[in-house]
This record gives C-alpha cells, structure tokens and sequence, in this order.
C-alpha cells in the first residue's frame, strides 16, 4: 500500500508543480494586461494632433472628422503625417483611415489605397521601398 501511496503523492507533486508554473505565467501576462492599458490611458491623454477624435454620425449627421468632406488621395496626404517619417505599408493605412471616419465609397478599398500611395509616390508626393521584401511608403523628408 505505501507504494501506491508514494505515487499518488509523486503525481500529486507534479500537479502542484504545474499549477504553480500556470500561476507564474497568469501573474507575467496580467503584468503585460496592466502594462497595455497604463500605456492606452497614456495614449488616449495625448491624442493626435491635428485629427480629432473621429465619433460616429448621429441621426444622418456628419461626422466629425478630418476626412468628412475629402476624397482618398487627399485623406492619404493628410494622413501620411500621422505615420512620420516611420515606413507604413497600404494596409496600416487602410486601417489609420477606417479609425479616423474616412467614410470608403468604392468596392475595393483595399486596392484603391495601393493604387494611390503607388501614384502618389510616381509623383513623388511619397517615398517607395522596399523593407524585408515588402513595398513600403513614408513620407518624404
């Protein structure tokens, strides 16, 4: 019977263990939990200058955005400052714009951004690179 007893004590052990080690990495990503919105509350005090916080219309008005009255070439010029001089590729500003209010009209947002950073850039409006194999645009300095 004790060596029965001295196995159920040994896996007893090593779910103690375990827990242990769960508790230890629960404690680490609820420190990274409390790290992510000490550094969105900061954030959110900052704000983005020059873009006002874009809010939803309300009964049928416009919004209150940067991008209310413009079309997307000129939202994307405006919005290139936004980035700085850090690269941005077509789908970080699609999402920069969607955030801000930029209402899209056409099928192919997606597309329609590309196109115009690629025209923007043949006009040399923006920079064209390439960063680990993929097209990247920044502003140009």
């Amino acid at each position: 019977m004790r060596k029965a007893d001295d196995r159920l004590d040994m896996l007893r052990d090593k779910y103690l263990k375990q827990v242990d080690a769960k508790k230890s990495e629960i404690s680490a990503i609820m420190q990274k939990i409390a790290l992510l919105d000490e550094l969105k509350a900061e954030a959110d005090t900052l704000g983005l200058p020059g873009i006002p916080d874009a809010t939803p219309a309300k009964n049928g008005e416009q919004a209150d955005h940067p991008f209310a009255s413009t079309g997307l070439t000129e939202s994307i010029i405006k919005a290139v400052s936004w980035f700085g001089t850090k690269p941005f590729r077509p789908p970080e500003m699609q999402k920069h714009l969607l955030s801000v209010g930029f209402k899209p009209t056409g099928k192919n947002f997606n597309v329609s951004v590309g196109t115009t950073l690629n025209r923007l850039a043949e006009r040399g409006k923006l920079v064209r690179e390439t960063l680990d194999g993929k097209k990247v645009f920044r502003a140009k300095t």
